[in-house]
């Protein structure tokens, strides 16, 4: 069942759309969606964690509809949301977990909020995507040309190619629907900034314990990439789901939520 949103203020006015599942008082893991993405990408996800566990994910800056003229899509841009996020809802330190793009945020914040990140948790998210030939060239033929409005052909097609196991038909609409609000300039300036990430950036100064979870049949983050990704982190497991593809969290929501579970109590109890 959907989860229904919320909108909340940050300090700089502007206001978020986020999900909340859980106890309010439980363990706060806050998730960071990827490019062209929103918070319901985590519906399936969230309704497979215990209750006592608090998740919350929001909409990413112009992943609304509202592109402001004076915003800008860069990593430390969507760092700072999730700042302005942590301190608007009066949480003091949290799991941080990023999805896909929405890895390269995570674990930057990690990295340079120790205090605030209890556990960093990168999920179907690769090292760097500058150096995948294949990416490279949809950013440069694709998605750098992007105008509005975006075709929905196009959206589907370019969302049908990220998942191996059949993903429920009603969840797979709504998503598309939810897509369709992105508009051009965001898919532009997001997609360079990812590729713009390098590695392995900030990833030496993060402390927190680390899990790095994808699927076994990922085009994006293959498990050599991923090897890679958690060879850079100091204190990091590696988990890798058979059968699944770069959005795991679709298509295996029970198996990811135990990972993602299990991990957060040996985090704590540790």
């Amino acid at each position: 069942m959907p989860l229904k949103p919320k909108t909340l203020r940050l300090a700089d006015t502007r206001e978020l759309s986020y999900i909340e599942h859980g106890d309010s008082h439980g363990m706060p893991l806050i998730f960071l969606h990827g490019l062209a993405d929103s918070c319901h990408t985590f519906d399936l996800l969230f309704a497979g964690f215990p209750e006592q566990l608090r998740t919350l994910a929001y909409t990413q800056r112009g992943h609304d509809g509202v592109d402001l003229p004076g915003l800008s899509y860069r990593t430390e841009d969507f760092e700072t949301d999730l700042l302005q996020f942590m301190d608007a809802k009066a949480i003091e330190k949290a799991f941080i977990a990023g999805a896909s793009s929405g890895g390269f945020a995570a674990r930057n914040f990690a990295a340079k909020y120790p205090e605030r990140t209890l556990g960093l948790m990168l999920i179907g998210s690769p090292s760097e995507l500058g150096n995948q030939p294949e990416i490279v060239a949809i950013h440069e033929s694709t998605l750098s040309h992007l105008t509005d409005p975006v075709s929905p052909e196009f959206i589907r097609k370019f969302t049908g190619g990220l998942f191996n196991k059949p993903v429920p038909a009603d969840f797979l609409e709504k998503m598309f629907h939810e897509i369709q609000n992105v508009p051009a300039r965001v898919w532009r300036e997001t997609s360079e900034a990812a590729l713009n990430e390098k590695f392995p950036g900030f990833l030496h100064q993060v402390a927190a314990p680390a899990l790095i979870i994808s699927g076994k049949e990922d085009p994006i983050a293959s498990q050599e990439d991923q090897q890679k990704l958690s060879a850079a982190i100091a204190n990091s497991q590696l988990c890798i789901l058979p059968q699944l593809g770069h959005m795991l969290y679709w298509e295996g929501p029970p198996e990811v939520a135990k990972a993602i579970t299990q991990f957060v109590d040996k985090a704590q109890k540790s």
